[in-house]
């Protein structure tokens, strides 16, 4: 019960905090059709509010390393994580510099956090439509030629951190086609962040930046390669994640 009553503190004071900052920020953006860069700032003040409170209120702290092998020269990127929470949607605001995403169109009908999403335009796509993949490819390279660094979820969607689904090629055949460098990262945030309401284990969420690949060398019947190579990497590293925090 204890716990029950942390958890109903952290989504009522995020509430609170989401619906002050729509009226105060969110909603003079959208009428006054303020720039990406005021866009950004907004989201990434929310998530820091998001992540500090799951700190205070549910005793969830979080431990990066390898952060220093992100690439230092202004260029644009791909970012691969596994995805098994909600948590690092926006724990990722806080650690890659100024970004876009590409992400299911329904995370638009979420309240509050759905409409903040809309506000930054992200590469949204239907996963049930045939034509996502081109969305990905096309939508995507715009991104990226204006310099942005870009997140997906090679799994397609959350995944239980007991079980390992095929990674999707389309993140891999865009770097290639960009000519830009991958970044992968693996974390265990599902053993304190599970799916449901309730749940929420305090305990310290690590989050590893493994390496940066080239996509130089690579061609387009390299991607099926490329992406078993990436799925083998971010699961092998994300099974000891999730072995230490559950030993």
């Amino acid at each position: 019960m204890f716990w029950r009553l942390r958890v109903l503190a952290f989504y009522f004071t995020l509430s609170l905090f989401a619906v002050i900052m729509g009226l105060l920020f969110c909603l003079p953006v959208y009428f006054l059709n303020l720039g990406y860069n005021v866009r950004y700032k907004i989201a990434e003040i929310f998530s820091r509010i998001f992540i500090f409170l799951a700190k205070l209120l549910c005793g969830i702290k979080y431990q990066v390393t390898g952060i220093d092998k992100l690439p230092q020269d202004g260029k644009p990127y791909i970012v691969l994580a596994n995805h098994q929470s909600f948590w690092e949607n926006l724990f990722m605001q806080l650690i890659i510099p100024k970004h876009s995403w590409v992400l299911k169109k329904e995370l638009f009908d979420m309240p509050v956090f759905g409409w903040g999403l809309r506000m930054l335009n992200p590469v949204a796509i239907d996963r049930s439509n045939s034509r996502s993949v081109l969305q990905i490819l096309t939508e995507g390279q715009k991104k990226i030629e204006q310099g942005l660094p870009l997140i997906m979820f090679p799994e397609g969607g959350t995944v239980k951190i007991d079980r390992n689904v095929k990674f999707k090629p389309s993140a891999a055949k865009l770097a290639i086609n960009a000519n830009v460098p991958i970044v992968l990262i693996a974390h265990n945030s599902g053993v304190f962040w599970p799916k449901g309401f309730w749940f929420r284990k305090p305990g310290l969420i690590s989050l590893r930046v493994l390496e940066v690949i080239s996509t130089k060398k690579y061609e387009d019947h390299d991607v099926r390669t490329l992406t078993d190579y990436i799925e083998e990497r971010i699961n092998k590293e994300k099974e000891i994640l999730v072995r230490l925090a559950s030993g």
